[in-house]
């Protein structure tokens, strides 16, 4: 499972890592584009007001698009004629809005979906997390089925109290007395599953190394 989930996250860093790429192209065009326009803009503006001055007058739209020998439609020698120029304008300008609406909407797009792939990999690691105590479960009662019912009573004590316990709280136990308690305990110690040490009035009892790492795993 964890080779899957990293694999996983390698597909998504990578497409993430071209999908950055090819916004980077996005904004580009459209910077490239914004720029055109604006030389395009300034270049008629330019031509209009010197077309101004030169005549006095203010220039007839009509004459831009005029196909006679006189229109300046035809331009300067080397120019590009001014009514081409006005459908340029507002051809660059479309493009730059489309190539930046795209890449402002991809990016939203790309922090929605880094958003629900953190909840994606949070469950993930809450499913693996509940399967692993599954197992552990699954495996405590495999091995706890070898004991008698009073060894199980002990055993599943202190594995719900991380290894350890006290030998008077056993002997509260339901179908446990002090003496019952005494024996069972002496028999798990000779199997070498738990250890008995000194604790005041009563005794500490803790699971051995082998057993500890066996029924809690640490």
């Amino acid at each position: 499972m964890k080779l899957k989930n990293h694999y996983v996250y390698k597909v998504l860093f990578v497409n993430k890592a071209m999908d950055i790429k090819n916004r980077k192209w996005l904004l580009s065009i459209s910077v490239a584009a914004i720029v055109m326009f604006l030389v395009v803009f300034l270049s008629n503006v330019s031509e209009v007001q010197e077309y101004e001055r030169a005549s006095g007058l203010r220039p007839n739209i009509s004459d831009s698009f005029g196909m006679n020998g006189t229109s300046r439609n035809a331009g300067h020698h080397g120019q590009v004629p001014l009514s081409y120029r006005l459908l340029l304008s507002p051809a660059l300008l479309t493009v730059a809005a489309v190539f930046a609406t795209y890449y402002f909407i991809s990016r939203r797009l790309e922090e929605k979906l880094e958003k629900n792939m953190s909840i994606i990999s949070k469950l993930i690691d809450k499913n693996n997390s509940t399967h692993k105590e599954n197992i552990e479960k699954a495996d405590n009662s495999t091995v706890l089925k070898f004991f008698n019912a009073s060894e199980r009573k002990i055993l599943e004590k202190l594995i719900e109290n991380n290894g350890t316990t006290l030998q008077s709280e056993i002997s509260r136990m339901e179908g446990m007395d002090k003496l019952r308690t005494h024996r069972t305990l002496k028999a798990l110690e000779r199997k070498g599953i738990i250890k008995i040490e000194d604790h005041g009035k009563t005794n500490r009892i803790i699971l051995a190394g082998d057993a500890r790492d066996i029924l809690i795993g640490k």
